[in-house]
């Protein structure tokens, strides 16, 4: 059984298996939206054409998807509050866990199991709703369909993280799973992530979360980018 890595981020998706990784745009086209002038740009560059058996619609995605220069017509998923519950992430989350199958041959001919690990800001893990609506778009079987070839997934359990904890275990073990910097698991720990929709600053004691020394702004990079613009 695979073991994918999920992050969805406001800005960016990484994603993550024993085949490959992948850093994506948190966007996407309908393809109905294409412009006829750049249509060919799906072959010249990394788009593809993607649908699902809940939509009527087919989209486009991938790492060059900004560089169309279509920022109006992009869905983006940048939300706060019901972010999980809407139909964009559950598009984005569908193209994701259909990205990452398409890497083994299985999955073209069969359904491809796999154990998926998600990580969430920690105000969003601290919410009991936004985990359970999460759970819902994650778990179960998905078909995705790539530029016409159908892959299926079908997801056994969902592992949810707080972001921090990542950070936390990059810095804590080797490339092998080791400990190599022991003194951090007795010190207190804080962690800054500036994302491209959410700054979070968070604080390990003991190895643990804390829940008092903890803040999640509804602002980043993404906020930043677009002051600096509408200066110019």
């Amino acid at each position: 059984m695979e073991i994918f890595s999920l992050d969805l981020g406001n800005k960016q998706t990484k994603l993550k298996s024993s085949k490959s990784e992948y850093v994506l745009p948190s966007r996407y086209l309908n393809q109905a939206d294409m412009p006829m002038s750049v249509g060919s740009s799906t072959t010249n560059n990394d788009l593809h054409i993607y649908s699902v058996p809940f939509s009527d619609d087919k989209y486009v995605w991938g790492r060059d998807i900004d560089g169309l220069h279509l920022d109006e017509y992009l869905a983006d998923t940048i939300m706060y509050g019901n972010r999980y519950n809407s139909e964009a992430f559950k598009l984005l989350a569908n193209f994701a866990l259909g990205l990452l199958a398409s890497d083994f041959k299985i999955a073209n001919n069969q359904v491809l199991e796999v154990v998926v690990t998600a990580g969430l800001p920690t105000g969003d893990y601290a919410d009991q709703e936004r985990l359970r609506s999460l759970l819902k778009v994650l778990e179960g079987q998905h078909q995705v369909t790539i530029d016409d070839q159908i892959v299926t997934v079908r997801v056994r359990k969902v592992y949810i993280l707080p972001q921090p904890i990542g950070t936390l275990y990059n810095e804590l073990l080797d490339d092998q799973g080791f400990i190599k910097n022991k003194a951090l698991l007795d010190e207190k720990v804080g962690i800054v992530d500036v994302g491209g929709g959410t700054i979070l600053i968070d604080t390990i004691l003991n190895f643990e979360l804390s829940g008092k020394n903890r803040q999640q702004f509804n602002t980043g990079v993404n906020d930043l980018y677009e002051a600096i613009a509408s200066r110019n």
